[in-house]
Formats: C-alpha cells, sequence, structure tokens
C-alpha cells in the first residue's frame, strides 16, 4: 500500500476533501475490544469489496460516533465501483466531502491521544467547529515494520 499523508507529522492543516463511498461494519465494545473489533470488521469489508470486484478508494479508517470506556465507530474502506447489495453487518456510507482539519501521528496507537488533542486545541484556538464526525485513517498496515502512520481528519464547517 503507497502511504499518502496528508501533512507532515505533528502539522496541523485545513484541507478540502472529496466524498468517498465506503463499505462499514459498525462497531461497539470497550476500548481494550477495539483492535479485535477493527481487524475483524476490516476483514470482513475488504473481503466484501475485493469479491465485488470493486477497487479500494484509499486506506482503511475508522470514524467515531462515541469514544470513551464505550466505543462506537464505523469501521471499512472507502471503494470506487459497485458493492451491492450490502447484506449483514456490512453497510455503505458517505465520507463526507469539504473542509476538514486534519494531522499525522507517526508512532505506536496508544500515543495517538497526543494528535487528537493537538487538532483540538488547533481548532479551538481558531474557532473551528466540526461538522460531523472524526475519524482515523491507518496509513500503514500494522503489520508492516516501522511505526504505524496514522491521518487524524476532523470535519468543520
Amino acid at each position: 500500500m503507497t502511504v499518502h499523508v496528508a501533512t507532515s507529522p505533528d502539522v496541523v492543516s485545513i484541507i478540502q476533501r472529496e466524498p468517498q463511498e465506503a463499505l462499514v461494519v459498525d462497531i461497539e465494545g470497550p476500548t481494550a475490544e477495539m483492535p479485535r473489533m477493527m481487524a475483524d470488521a476490516f476483514g470482513r469489508t475488504a473481503a466484501a469489496v475485493e469479491s465485488a470486484g470493486a477497487t479500494f478508494a484509499g486506506p482503511p479508517f475508522a470514524r467515531y460516533h462515541s469514544f470513551g470506556e464505550v466505543v462506537r465507530a464505523e469501521v471499512g474502506f472507502p471503494f470506487l465501483g459497485r458493492v451491492e447489495p450490502p447484506v449483514g453487518p456490512l453497510r455503505i456510507v458517505e465520507l463526507p466531502g469539504g473542509r476538514a482539519v486534519t494531522t499525522t501521528h507517526v508512532g505506536p496507537y496508544d500515543k495517538l491521544g497526543e494528535a487528537w488533542e493537538r487538532a483540538q486545541a488547533w481548532m479551538a484556538e481558531r474557532k473551528l467547529v466540526a461538522s460531523g464526525p472524526p475519524w482515523e485513517c491507518y496509513l500503514t498496515d500494522p503489520e508492516t515494520p516501522g511505526p504505524p502512520v496514522t491521518e487524524v481528519v476532523m470535519p468543520i464547517r
């Protein structure tokens, strides 16, 4: 997989995004179960995109609807082509286009909170308001040697 880093690590900026159709699985459970839940969701959505003959249109992502002791998120892949009809827990969503605050984190997942805090502080300083749920794009495969690279995306008005 090619790594596309929207910004240099630790830099916060505003980007313009195009909307993207994505296939997702909803997950909900304790934070400690996230790695297992996400791996299962990525496996299901990747298999469905491939079996439909569609093309992956970006890295895997998790869009968060709540985060704390219990996590609720949509987890999957953006795609191009046709993936219909989704079955079981699979469903098609749109990652919104428009302006978004973004920052890239290079390092372990347990330090991702630093990137979120950096982006939120940057938004607060500029009085920017979120326009929907934020998400993380996982730009490198966790099995690849080297530190993981993750992009944090926060859509804004």
